[in-house]
């Protein structure tokens, strides 16, 4: 006996009834992923509530216990470039130490991007500012991030050439006196010759070097640069670390513990080059670093109750400071990737044996620098 189906089930119907099977499902499920929040829309828009959850779990003494972890590893991180840099026993290789500046120089830029530059977008962009906020002007961020960084390259050219005339009236001075007194001393002339050209018979070493300006002064400049624009940013991801509840804290704390170490090693790096005219004013400045996010942890501690970060105040606040920090931080990370990176490599590298593998090495570290901060701003 055989089994055949009947007449009406053609494959025709057969392939309608599929078909609308599957329209049914698919609407179905669509309409309970925009009832989640869990589409792209869903998740910017029908998600967003610019009221601050009064169910949310908030314990005290984890947040104040995040502020010394917090702290105890900013001050690692900046620590170890300065004291490789001084103690002898912790002397490491000038090559070891030029990588790690490579490696900073990859978590400035990283940072800048995606640690200040998107949360600036984010909180810029947020329908819980008022609707005049976004009629005006819509690239905000991009804007403040812009500015600061060409008022950034105005002040450091003004410093700069304020440096330079200073370096050059004081070479001149020098240089007249000299003169004078090769004036009434046999062989002045080769004398002379020999303080202009140099030692090594390079035209105008001294006089040039002055004009050039101190590579420690610059040097000096960009780590004040730096440090004001990681401060600041490291204030406000303190603020908002120290309002979260205790089940977003824990994710936040382990990505905000490397998120200061390794900015640590990048500022660290840059203060041990500067060579600073004293210890003190290495630990001022690593101070203020490493206690930036503790203090900002403090106060969110101190306002949880009160402050609203979904508020429209906050928002402005946070989002303006994050774009000026970005864009001080690009100019001082690309101008770090154009200078300092293409000179050590030089340095280092030109001439040596396995020279391929040694540049390699420093370009290997500039990415890893920007990965991990790119990997860690999935978190926080």
């Amino acid at each position: 006996m055989s089994l055949t189906p009947p007449t009406f089930l053609t494959v025709e119907v057969c392939q309608a009834a599929f078909n609308n099977l599957f329209k049914l499902y698919y609407s179905e499920s669509e309409h309970d992923h925009e009832e989640e929040g869990g589409g792209h829309e869903g998740h910017i828009h029908a998600g967003v509530t610019c009221e601050e959850d009064p169910d949310k779990v908030y314990s005290k003494p984890i947040h104040i216990a995040a502020v010394f972890i917090i702290l105890g590893v900013s001050f690692l991180g900046t620590m170890i470039p300065i004291l490789a840099t001084h103690i002898k026993q912790l002397r490491i290789p000038r090559y070891a130490i030029i990588v790690g500046k490579s490696i900073g120089i990859g978590v400035v830029l990283s940072c800048a991007f995606i640690h200040m530059l998107l949360p600036a977008v984010i909180s810029l962009t947020s329908e819980c500012l008022p609707e005049s906020w976004h009629e005006g002007y819509e690239a905000y961020p991009y804007l403040f991030a812009l500015l600061a960084g060409i008022v950034m390259q105005f002040v450091d050219f003004v410093v700069l050439q304020y440096l330079t005339n200073k370096e050059a009236k004081k070479h001149s001075s020098s240089n007249d006196n000299i003169s004078l007194h090769d004036v009434h001393t046999p062989g002045g002339d080769e004398q002379s010759k020999s303080h202009c050209h140099g030692p090594s018979g390079a035209h105008g070493s001294h006089v040039h070097g002055g004009l050039l300006m101190d590579p420690a002064a610059l040097k000096t400049i960009e780590a004040y640069l730096l440090e004001f624009g990681i401060t600041v940013h490291s204030v406000f991801i303190g603020l908002a670390v120290g309002v979260v509840d205790d089940s977003t804290l824990k994710a936040l704390l382990v990505a905000l513990a490397f998120h200061q170490f390794f900015e640590g090693v990048a500022l660290g790096s840059r203060i041990s080059d500067a060579k600073l005219t004293s210890h003190w004013h290495e630990a001022l400045l690593t101070s203020i670093f490493a206690v930036s996010a503790p203090i900002g942890i403090a106060i969110g501690v101190g306002v949880a109750s009160s402050l609203n970060v979904n508020g429209p105040t906050y928002l402005i606040i946070q989002g303006v400071f994050d774009s000026v920090c970005a864009g001080i931080l690009l100019y001082i990370g690309f101008s770090l990737m154009i200078k300092d990176f293409p000179e050590d490599m030089n340095e280092l590298c030109k001439g040596k044996k396995y020279e391929y593998f040694l540049r390699a090495g420093l370009f290997i570290g500039l990415w890893v620098g920007a990965a991990m901060m790119a990997f860690i701003g999935k978190y926080l």
